[in-house]
């Protein structure tokens, strides 16, 4: 990141439940939004809570999918699947909403792991992903995602 003219406060406040940056400028320029940017990026790791109160930290670049299956959670990463304590919903909002896409209820794929979709069969669509694992995507969310994979908003 650059170096700006900018001055640096902190103030207490307990009311808060997180972090908040406020960045107030004359006007939005350049140097903005490379500070909004910066600020906004997400986290390169997610942290996994797991059985036990053990944490396991793994790069979110090398998540192949999340999903919930039997009332367990587990986040599948290149060499391995790791089950978790924490939910899809408390997963993906950690997760940056431009690689990863919810598909179903209960699971998100990373679309950087996305070989091939598939909307032939009728009704359904297969989504092939790296590994050689195979997903369906619920027939709710199949509209979201054409729309998403034709440069529209996923959510």
């Amino acid at each position: 990141m650059s170096s700006y003219d900018v001055s640096v406060r902190f103030r207490e406040d307990s009311t808060l439940d997180k972090i908040e940056v406020l960045i107030s400028a004359p006007e939005k320029n350049a140097q903005v939004e490379d500070l909004l940017a910066h600020f906004s990026e997400k986290e390169k790791y997610l942290d996994l809570p797991t059985e036990g109160g053990r944490i396991f930290r793994v790069r979110t670049d090398s998540i192949i999918r999340i999903y919930s299956q039997n009332r367990s959670n587990y986040v599948c990463v290149s060499d391995e699947t790791i089950r978790t304590t924490a939910s899809v919903n408390e997963l993906s909002q950690k997760l940056d909403a431009g690689g990863f896409l919810r598909i179903s209820r209960f699971e998100i794929i990373n679309l950087e792991k996305a070989v091939h979709f598939d909307f032939s069969i009728a009704g359904q669509l297969k989504i092939r992903l790296e590994e050689d694992q195979t997903v369906y995507a619920s027939r709710r969310y199949i509209s979201v995602i054409r729309n998403y994979l034709k440069g529209g908003e996923a959510k």
